[in-house]
């Protein structure tokens, strides 16, 4: 069962700052996720996985195409929610802390936690859960917003830490995890609107100026991505990136790519 903390740290997060089905994404949101879980479901053929932190499901489908067994784990009943009305009981679901993982030791092959490493007050104790909860050779694959990249935004209200390449990678040999990092959404050859609103967006991120409420982050997603789309309920519907993650130095910050995901193996 979640901890106490986690309830709270629940009631203040709330479900709504995870990419939602249903709901408007940008263009690089969709292509950030759909980039993000091929990579991911690249380490889940033939093996027991566990997503952490799942929000509302959509990357569950492409993992479950190679898992041999997976697992859709989230704190928030309203995200597992979707996921049963998208899934019905094709995965096991459970309620879970990440920083008290549900399972027992040496008894999964991955566990997957992205775009939420940040949003965890003691990172640690999840760190030492995987360990625990992982097999030897098993996998540990985060992403992270990658605070090299010269347009990370450092004021997100409830970020606890803030990760490049180096930071994930000292993260898991703390904890006896051998990483490789790799570099995905390249922003060194940025669309022209983009240029046009970097600064704007600069200048807002100097004065704290980005919008908490998730109405007024829609407003500003119009306003500098256009048109949104509706993010799907399970993005194995959709094609695959055009483009590998690229690999990066895990000990070097990488000022090109959005984000950075990291894969640690349990030695």
């Amino acid at each position: 069962m979640p901890s106490a903390e986690a309830k709270a740290a629940q009631r203040l997060i709330g479900p709504a700052i995870t990419d939602v089905a249903g709901e408007p994404a940008g263009a690089t949101q969709l292509e950030r996720l759909i980039a993000r879980y091929h990579w991911t479901s690249s380490y889940c053929s033939g093996r027991e996985v566990a997503e952490i932190a799942c929000g509302t499901g959509q990357g569950l489908g492409l993992l479950g195409r190679n898992a041999r067994r997976l697992f859709a784990c989230d704190l928030s009943d309203e995200n597992l929610d979707k996921v049963r009305l998208t899934y019905g009981s094709r995965f096991a679901i459970a309620q879970a802390d990440a920083q008290a993982l549900p399972f027992e030791d040496n008894s999964l092959d991955v566990i997957v936690l992205l775009e939420t490493l940040y949003f965890l007050p003691i990172p640690d104790a999840f760190l030492a859960e995987v360990k625990r909860v992982l097999r030897p050779g098993g996998y540990c694959l985060l992403s992270c917003i990658n605070k090299d990249c010269p347009d990370f935004n450092p004021n997100h209200p409830l970020y606890f830490n803030h990760y490049g390449a180096p930071q994930l990678s000292e993260k898991l040999r703390q904890h006896g995890f051998e990483p490789e990092c790799f570099g995905i959404i390249p922003m060194d050859q940025p669309s022209i609107r983009s240029r046009v609103f970097k600064p704007l967006k600069q200048m807002a991120v100097r004065l704290n100026l980005i919008p908490e409420s998730m109405q007024a982050r829609l407003l500003l997603k119009r306003i500098v991505f256009g048109r949104l789309d509706l993010m799907p309920h399970d993005i194995s519907v959709l094609a695959p990136p055009i483009v590998a993650p690229a690999s990066i130095s895990s000990d070097v910050p990488d000022l090109v790519h959005q984000v950075v995901l990291c894969a640690g193996v349990k030695s």
